[in-house]
């Protein structure tokens, strides 16, 4: 679309909205909102969003609701969010009744109801709203609102697959490798876990690098259980950047070590316990980066505090080799920074 074009169909959304038309109102909000065609102005989004809302309009009754929600301009109102998400869900908008069922099963804004939950996910599935259906799937494969069932619950599950919802084909691929309303079938497994892999979504291709480095027979492929492994690395799963660091550790190489000690950081900063203590036994023994007994019992210090035990045991141990006043430093310092 040329300037021209541009200028021409804003003055025409505008002219709608002026003369009174809620949907041209609720859309010329969004534009004001999104800096789409006229400069990003959030007042003036939000006098377009509560006309239109007070014209009817769906649209702008869940966009207003949104703002409310998220604090976008006026001040967080998680009650008046969900009077909005509740007026524009009766008109039969989807995403107000996906939102309008969270927060009924989150109990946010409003009394925490899993069966009316239930309801609106149910209204917006079958409208064929695919965050609705993963989410139906998932509370009906709990049991929180009505009597549990798997069967039912993967095949909303498998609708928002189809549809090329990542979180859904995840999950319905460990639907696949543990037969839980499907029949149980590891080849599908891995081909939906792959679908979501390739797609980008972390979890799915470290779940699926592990598969394919210890499955049997077909389902074996070192190559390609490495090549996932790196890409969830990389987008920054912490089990996975864990398991790459340990990868490393088994070769020889001096850069494998400094490899493996960069990939044991990184899950570390994101409070991994395994990957702190880890950190930790590279910098008592030199490996990929200093010999340093002290960064080595401030790492221990922080993977006990994570829940590693070993951690606990490495401490106990290095204390008792560490001069008693320079492990005073060390615990004052530690105390200094965390203050």
């Amino acid at each position: 679309m040329g300037e021209r074009d541009e200028k021409a169909a804003i003055t025409a959304l505008t002219a709608a909205a002026e003369i009174g038309y809620p949907d041209a109102q609720a859309l010329l909000g969004w534009c004001f909102q999104t800096n789409t065609l006229v400069g990003a102005d959030i007042d003036r989004a939000l006098a377009w969003y509560r006309r239109a809302a007070d014209g009817g309009s769906a649209a702008g009754r869940y966009n207003l609701a949104l703002c409310y929600l998220r604090a976008q301009g006026v001040d967080k109102d998680e009650q008046a969010a969900v009077a909005l998400f509740e007026l524009a869900a009766e008109q039969g908008y989807a995403r107000a009744q996906l939102n309008l069922g969270r927060a009924l099963c989150e109990g946010r804004g409003v009394a925490r109801d899993a069966t009316a939950a239930l309801y609106w996910y149910r209204c917006a599935a079958e409208r064929g709203y695919a965050k609705a259906q993963y989410n139906l799937g998932l509370l009906l494969a709990g049991g929180d609102a009505a009597e549990q069932d798997d069967v039912e619950a993967a095949e909303w599950i498998a609708a928002a697959a189809q549809q090329g919802l990542v979180k859904a084909q995840f999950t319905l691929a460990s639907l696949y490798r543990r037969g839980l309303g499907v029949t149980k079938d590891p080849a599908l497994a891995i081909d939906w876990l792959e679908k979501a892999a390739a797609a980008g979504y972390p979890k799915a291709q470290y779940r699926l690098s592990r598969l394919l480095s210890k499955g049997p027979g077909a389902a074996h492929n070192a190559r390609q259980a490495r090549r996932w492994l790196e890409a969830a690395a990389s987008a920054g799963h912490g089990s996975a950047q864990y398991a790459l660091g340990r990868d490393y550790l088994k070769q020889s190489a001096p850069e494998a070590a400094r490899q493996a000690y960069r990939w044991f950081r990184r899950a570390a900063e994101q409070g991994h316990a395994k990957a702190l203590y880890s950190a930790g036994v590279c910098h008592l023994k030199g490996t990929g980066t200093s010999k340093d007994p002290l960064q080595a019992y401030r790492w221990f210090q922080r993977a006990a505090a994570a829940g590693s035990e070993s951690a606990t045991t490495a401490l106990e141990k290095l204390e008792r080799r560490l001069d008693p006043a320079m492990l005073a430093w060390v615990r004052d310092s530690d105390a200094g920074s965390a203050r």
